[in-house]
């Protein structure tokens, strides 16, 4: 199984991460079936950004809405680790089993290594076991910033 991710999108992720750091960054990857279109940034309103992402539900019904009004799937959800490698946390699988939201991969930023951000995709099932998931861009498997 793949998502494909055009490097412009990848470079807008990474970008939403380095300006949000030290605080987590979150927002959806829009398109049809395992296709990314376009990214949607969304602000963090979690107690506590530097460890913890929520999105505001009126965000997310807005962005629903303008989906469903240009025929646009969720994805994808992303967001950053700014401490951590790019792999879901145990609050990130109970969070994404805990709320049914288990269909779209969650793409994931470390920024571990400012410089060299790693960005990872992951599948994260019902049984709150996790997948990690190939990214593609332009029929080339993605190998990080550098890749």
């Amino acid at each position: 199984m793949s998502i494909k991710i055009p490097r412009t999108v990848i470079a807008e992720m990474i970008s939403h991460a380095l300006r949000d750091d030290p605080e987590e960054c979150c927002g959806f990857l829009l398109g049809k079936d395992n296709i990314v279109t376009r990214s949607h940034a969304t602000a963090n309103v979690d107690a506590e950004k530097i460890r913890r992402y929520s999105m505001d539900p009126l965000e997310y019904i807005q962005v629903q809405q303008d989906a469903d009004a240009k025929n646009e799937d969720f994805v994808a959800i992303y967001h950053s680790h700014t401490f951590t490698q790019a792999y879901p946390s145990e609050t990130d699988v109970k969070n994404a089993v805990g709320s049914g939201f288990t269909d779209p991969f969650y793409v994931l930023i470390s920024l571990v290594e400012k410089t060299r951000p790693i960005v990872r995709a992951f599948r994260i099932n019902e049984d709150k076991t996790v997948e990690e998931v190939v990214i593609t861009t332009d029929g080339r498997a993605y190998r990080g910033a550098n890749g």
